[in-house]
């Protein structure tokens, strides 16, 4: 019985380069846009910029490739994270940056075009403020419910909307109205999220292979001394990347631990000279991010040539055995 391939891609900024990084070297020795290996593609954030971009006929028809992405985040994080010298001043009682450069990006990136034209199904998250509960942005409900359809600049607007560095996303469709955040605040890593979607969407599969690409580890350490006296002040510049770290691990212990599942956990472990921050957008760490990136693939060159003698077949779904659910 064939396997269901399944991507998910980690928020974090502009950490994003190290995902594309990677995801740049699988492409390479799979010879296949990703889009053809895996049966569901997932991100969060930043994580979820790149889903969109590999799995959607964002460019002439086609996808992006994970080095053009890598290009876009060079090209395009300097503007999205604009500093000035009220910055500091601004993010006590403001979100830290505007959302202009952000939202010019993605629309010089995606233009006008909408999720319909996803090449797989994709998995985008949010978390809607004014329900409480998450938000998942499902391509392959379009055909059922065209209310799934969006365009591709307001997903990845909704899903980078970070707390405390972006104002939510409002967005208005009918008779729903929805204030969207980003999708870390409940699933940095959507892996987990992934594979249960895939369950769903294939349900004769019995074997999966799970690829989740992290944006590095952070290794920040908290100590007891600094901490003990925190208030709302204290916390508010941790705790995002506190929740955001301690999802991610979570998940990478609860998939470990389930059958018929195989996961590849591709996390460079340590950023070395790279910033830990989702906005250092300084070109001497743009530098270092894809460094760090290109160093940790040959790495685990081992890992990638085992990982992609898995994934070479293709999508399980295309073969003889596993049907689609339909939406």
């Amino acid at each position: 019985m064939p396997s269901i391939k399944v991507l998910a891609i980690d928020g974090g900024g502009i950490r994003g380069i190290i995902p594309a990084t990677i995801l740049t070297e699988i492409q390479k020795r799979l010879t296949l846009d990703l889009f053809k290996v895996f049966d569901l593609i997932a991100g969060t954030s930043t994580g979820g910029i790149i889903a969109l971009g590999i799995g959607t006929k964002c460019k002439n028809d086609g996808p992006y490739s994970p080095s053009e992405l890598v290009d876009m985040y060079v090209q395009n994080g300097p503007e999205i994270f604009k500093k000035n010298l009220l910055t500091p001043e601004r993010q006590v009682l403001l979100p830290k940056y505007s959302p202009d450069g952000l939202q010019a990006a993605l629309t010089q990136f995606f233009q006008d075009i909408e999720f319909q034209t996803a090449l797989t199904p994709l998995l985008i998250s949010s978390y809607d403020l004014q329900k409480q509960l998450p938000f998942f942005f499902k391509s392959h409900r379009i055909a059922s419910d065209p209310t799934f359809n969006w365009k591709l600049t307001e997903i990845a607007r909704a899903t980078s909307a970070a707390p405390t560095f972006f104002p939510p996303l409002h967005l208005i469709k009918g008779d729903e109205d929805y204030a969207l955040v980003d999708g870390g605040v409940f699933v940095n890593n959507p892996s987990m999220a992934a594979y249960a979607e895939a369950r769903s969407l294939y349900p004769d599969a019995t074997q999966f292979v799970v690829v989740s690409v992290g944006t590095g580890d952070r290794q920040d350490q908290i100590t007891y001394a600094s901490a003990k006296d925190w208030g709302l002040l204290g916390w508010a510049k941790q705790i995002v990347p506190v929740f955001m770290d301690s999802v991610s691990e979570a998940v990478d212990y609860e998939l470990r631990a389930l059958p018929g599942c195989t996961y590849y956990r591709l996390q460079v472990p340590h950023l070395q000279e790279a910033s830990s921050d989702m906005d250092d957008v300084d070109p001497e760490n743009l530098k270092n991010l894809q460094d760090v990136a290109e160093e940790y693939v040959s790495s685990i060159s081992d890992v990638l040539t085992k990982m992609c003698g898995e994934l070479k077949e293709g999508r399980g779904s295309d073969m003889p055995g596993i049907g689609r659910k339909a939406s």
